[in-house]
């Protein structure tokens, strides 16, 4: 019931003492000629926190004179000792006192704004709080003489998913309570959009749960033209082709999303072609245009970096990426030495010594045992074995022996097939020195780590990490300025292939442009990844339906759907473009040299022999 008359005078003597004597006078006059409205105000309210959003967060709010119009201890009753406001304040200690986030914007938070007064100034002022978002927004008019639909139509207002709104009304005589939702992006037939949409006169049987009071607000965007800002540089996901239309794996899943939702979307670039950074306290690029310029969602590849995160909606992540590394390949190793590359020093080492064991051991066995004399003759064909040169079996009778030399042939019958195997590889694909391939070897060379100047969040991430390693490359740091935004890392990619640079950019964008300007026979990608990541669609903050975006967004990415389009646009740009690194298939002198240098040196050996016997 509402409050009675006395009461009502001894709470206005206690808490508006400063008014005049006029103000008081209209007041009462008010409460006496509408206790009925707000007795049902109450009513309505009462029921809505015991029903439809009973187990909701609860935030009642509200100005000065609704709580002497308004039994807000009977409401708060109507909710249940398990289910007592997680905030019940004024619109004054609203706007001026802090409140944790997770009191005014959280999956279930219900807020219940009863007002009397015009509320445009109290949320004119609140739109100043960007933390502000009720999931479920309930707007309690007790004024008939207000404009329910301007107070719809405030962009605070419409930060909220679900809104309720109740507005006066009268049937048969009795006050009765309208209620309102929000649509909009739909247009009457009037050619009105329907920010004030009918639900009905209120009634319990009529509105008994969440899903009848709070009907969903972007089901159908009702052709609604979203502004897409983006940057048409992103290839696989966003692209020119040849006919100089954008094109790309991103914009097929929004056409998707839109045929589904039913809007249809523009596209736009900022004027400095870039994603988007905070310089100076301000956003510019894509982001910049979110924050500053009106549009509604941009769909390049973009993570949610902290300080993006704050100021700005992003969707479920769709695709995941991170930043790689491109450095020019090293010079090959000297092709004369191509006949010892099959093996490693460290094989050829074991090898000399394996060899040189077996063979002075056996020869000195047979020695002792069986008075061999010609001990250079019996290690040189031992040795021979490596070179599959045959060993008559009456030179080393004794059985034990026989078997020493078995197992001695299969080891060098392995070694030598691996070695001829690998010899052939060696000889037609040129041999590298080792190559730059983790962060920390890259940040202590003589390359110079850089990207192009487009405003990513990564140049300043590197700067201020607590990574050792990451702070020393942020530092070391080139910024490439982009001067033809048809050929974004045209001239970072001439620095690369001269020795002098190391390119950092996404990985996806990355591997295209390896492929697409045929960098395998020059260039390398380090297997390291710097801020591996997720990325998002972006909004501006607080948008209604970045849950419902969110939603489809991960629907085509559970179904395999955003993976299908990634494939078709990237198959399409490489187009079977495969890394090469063999040479031409044909053996030259660069590729035999070292078999005649070792020739030439063993005649060489020869003859110094030869010399020494005739003096000997």
């Amino acid at each position: 019931m509402a409050l009675s008359m006395n009461s009502v005078c001894v709470i206005l003597l206690l808490t508006l003492s400063s008014a005049s004597i006029s103000v008081m006078a209209v007041l009462l006059y008010q409460i006496a000629g509408n206790s009925g409205l707000y007795g049902e105000a109450e009513r309505v309210v009462s029921h809505m926190v015991s029903g439809p959003v009973r187990g909701n967060e609860l935030v009642v709010v509200m100005e000065q004179e609704s709580q002497v119009l308004v039994d807000v201890v009977r409401i708060t009753a109507a909710a249940g000792a398990s289910q007592t406001p997680a905030l019940l304040t004024t619109q004054h200690s609203l706007l001026h006192t802090y409140h944790p986030v997770r009191h005014i914007k959280a999956p279930t938070t219900t807020a219940i704004i009863i007002f009397h007064n015009d509320p445009t100034p109290f949320f004119l002022n609140l739109s100043q709080n960007i933390d502000w978002n009720p999931t479920y927004l309930v707007l309690v008019c007790i004024n008939p003489s207000l404009n329910l639909t301007s107070v719809l139509a405030l962009p605070v207002v419409q930060r909220s998913m679900y809104i309720l709104a109740f507005f006066p009304a009268e049937k048969a005589g009795r006050p009765r309570l309208h209620a309102y939702t929000s649509l909009p992006f739909i247009i009457s037939p009037g050619g009105q959009s329907l920010v004030k949409a009918s639900l009905g006169l209120w009634s319990p049987e009529k509105f008994p749960s969440r899903e009848s009071v709070f009907p969903p607000r972007f089901q159908d965007f009702g052709g609604k033209v979203l502004e897409v800002s983006m940057v048409c540089y992103e290839e696989p996901f966003l692209y020119w082709d040849k006919k100089r239309n954008c094109v790309g794996s991103n914009l097929d899943a929004l056409k998707i999303i839109g045929d589904k939702l039913n809007f249809k979307f523009t596209l736009t670039s900022p004027a400095d072609v870039t994603w988007g950074s905070k310089e100076n306290g301000t956003w510019n690029g894509m982001l910049g245009q979110l924050m500053y310029e009106g549009k509604h969602l941009s769909i390049n590849v973009l993570q949610p970096s902290p300080d993006r995160a704050i100021e700005f909606d992003y969707t479920y992540p769709y695709w995941e990426d991170g930043f790689a590394i491109m450095i020019s390949m090293p010079p090959p190793m000297p092709q004369w030495r191509n006949v010892l590359y099959p093996f490693s020093s460290l094989i050829w080492g074991l090898l000399a010594a394996t060899t040189l064991t077996v063979a002075s051991s056996l020869t000195f066995l047979l020695h002792q045992l069986y008075g061999l004399t010609d001990y250079v003759a019996m290690v040189l064909r031992i040795m021979g074995g490596l070179v599959n040169q045959p060993m008559e079996d009456r030179e080393a009778r004794a059985w034990w022996a026989r078997v020493w030399l078995v197992f001695w042939w299969v080891a060098v019958d392995i070694l030598a097939a691996a070695y001829m195997s690998n010899l052939v590889a060696v000889l037609t694909v040129p041999v590298y020195p080792s190559r730059i391939n983790t962060v920390y070897e890259l940040a202590h060379s003589s390359y110079i780590p850089s990207m192009g100047d487009y405003g990513d969040f990564a140049p300043h991430a590197l700067k201020i990490s607590e990574n050792p390693t990451l702070a020393l490359l942020g530092r070391r740091l080139y910024l490439q300025p982009i001067y033809d935004p048809d050929d974004f890392y045209g001239p970072l990619i001439k620095k690369v292939l001269a020795g002098t640079h190391a390119m950092m950019v996404t990985v996806d964008y990355l591997v295209y442009t390896y492929y697409n300007k045929d960098l395998t026979h020059d260039t390398y990608i380090m297997d390291e990844r710097i801020f591996s990541s997720y990325m998002s669609w972006f909004l501006p903050r607080n948008t209604p339906y970045t849950g419902l975006l969110s939603r489809h967004v991960l629907r085509l990415v559970e179904t395999g759907i955003l993976h299908k389009l990634y494939r078709t646009h990237i198959g399409g740009l490489i187009g079977g473009k495969e890394e090469q690194v063999r040479g031409s298939g044909v053996l030259n002198l660069n590729h035999l040299q070292g078999a005649f240098i070792v020739l030439g040196l063993g005649m060489l050996t020869a003859l110094f022999i030869l010399m020494l016997e005739r003096v000997i």
